[in-house]
Order: C-alpha cells, then structure tokens, then sequence
C-alpha cells in the first residue's frame, strides 16, 4: 500500500475545500502546485510511491513522478489523470527532455495532457512553446524555467481542470522517446553552458562514430584474410572469447544509420 500524506493546510481554508485531489510526484518543497492547489477549493493528498488504487479521489495529478501506471490503475481513476510534463510533446517523451530538445535541435516547451498505457503520449490539453533568455545558459536554468512555465500554465487553466471544462487533442506526428539510458554517458552536468556542452558531445559523438568505423574496418580484415562469412567469424568469435566479443559488440551501436548499412554489406 502506498503512502499517501494528507497535506496540512490552514484552518481558514479548510472548510472552503471541495475537490478531493491526490498529487503523485513533487512535493511541496519542489513545486508551488501543492499549496496552490489548497487555496483553491481543493483537500490535496500526496505521494511519491506507486500507487495502485485512485479511485477515492476527484482528480489525480502527475508532476515529477517516477513511476509508470498500469492500465489496471488507470481504470481506477474517476477521470484520466493528468501530467504535466516540461517538453513541447510529441517530441522528447521519457526522461530528461530538457536536454533532449537543445541535443536533438526539436522544439522547447511543456505540455498538460492525460496519462494513458504508454509514455507520455496521451491527449494534450494545454501547452506551450518556450523561448529562453539570454542569461538562461546552463540546462539548470532551462530547466528552472520549464518547471516555472508549466507550472504558470497549470494555475491558468486550473478552474477548466477542476470544472472537467477540457477539450482535449491527439498528439500529432511520430515526435521523439528517450529513456534515462539514452543520457550520453560524456555529459558533463546540469551546471553545463549548454552551447558549450553541445559542441563538446558533437565532437565526442563524432569521435565515437570514427572508433566504430576502424573497429568494423578491423574486423573486416580479419574476415577477408581468413576468406570466412561474416556471421561465421561472430558464431567463432563469441565461440571462442565470449567475453571479448560481447565487449566489442557493445561498443558497435547498430541503431546508428551508418552502421547498420556496414552490417547490411558485411552480411551479404
């Protein structure tokens, strides 16, 4: 059973509170939501664990939270729950999409939308494009203000939500996914200057794609010389040093374009 904390409020708001409301994520000392959300007719429950039943409450909402709801769950809810993500969807679904968008070059911004069986890929409901300042230089800051503006667009349209006043629409376009694996392991950090930053991943990507290259060169070689297929020279490879190879095949990223055609010719 999961945890959930009724959150105290003040005496004179508690007897203006009409909405039962569970908040799944950040808590109050990570988000203004929660308070905001008292002074506004609403009995507000919190937790940051898995829940498996939200069917006491009025409304659910997500912000911050780390797990993924099962379709069983979902059911439970008197209305679909709703999230509040800091990425302008479709692009950037999953993790960290406030990297994703200055890495990938795809648009900045954030989005309200409903929770459905998968990744952040249920219907919009509100949402906005953001433009940084100039003194906005470091992913921290970025990130500081997609937090404030999603936020701004929850409390502007907070009286549509609780009415259930909505009209929601499908995402358009295939847009983009990552999950916290994707994250390239040569970042630096949130405190980077993300010019900077972005400049210096091109550069190692670059670097990384050429190792792959000589890599595949090499093993090519060794294939010719030895006048052996190449599936043939794997079959032995992982046959006789299995450990070694899988620590080559690793570091060979068929997902990569570039790649996956030297494999397509190599096989033939």
């Amino acid at each position: 059973m999961a945890n959930v904390r009724l959150v105290q409020t003040e005496e004179r708001l508690a007897t203006k509170q009409k909405y039962k409301v569970l908040f799944l994520g950040y808590n109050e000392a990570k988000t203004l939501l929660i308070h905001f959300l008292l002074k506004s007719n609403c009995k507000v429950w919190h937790t940051e664990q898995l829940i498996h039943d939200v069917s006491e409450y009025d409304l659910v909402i997500s912000f911050g939270y780390r797990h993924i709801l099962s379709p069983k769950v979902l059911a439970t809810a008197k209305r679909p729950i709703i999230n509040l993500h800091i990425g302008y969807l479709p692009y950037n679904r999953g993790t960290h999409p406030n990297f994703w968008a200055f890495y990938d070059g795809t648009p900045s911004g954030v989005t309200i939308h409903f929770l459905d069986e998968d990744i952040d890929t249920g219907d919009i409901l509100f949402q906005r494009y953001v433009n940084f300042d100039n003194g906005e230089v470091t992913f921290e800051d970025t990130y500081a203000r997609l937090v404030c503006e999603v936020e701004t667009l929850f409390k502007e349209n907070l009286n549509a939500i609780l009415n259930n006043e909505l009209m929601p629409f499908k995402q358009r376009g295939n847009g983009t996914y990552h999950n916290a694996e994707d994250l390239p392991t040569q970042f630096s950090g949130w405190t980077s200057n993300i010019a900077e930053e972005i400049a210096r991943l091109d550069q190692s990507d670059a670097a990384i794609s050429n190792e792959k290259l000589l890599l595949i060169d090499e093993i090519e070689t060794v294939r010719r010389s030895n006048n052996v297929n190449w599936m043939d020279l794997l079959r032995l490879a992982f046959a006789k040093a299995p450990n070694e190879a899988k620590k080559i095949i690793r570091r060979i990223n068929s997902d990569d374009n570039k790649i996956s055609e030297l494999f397509k010719k190599l096989g033939e």
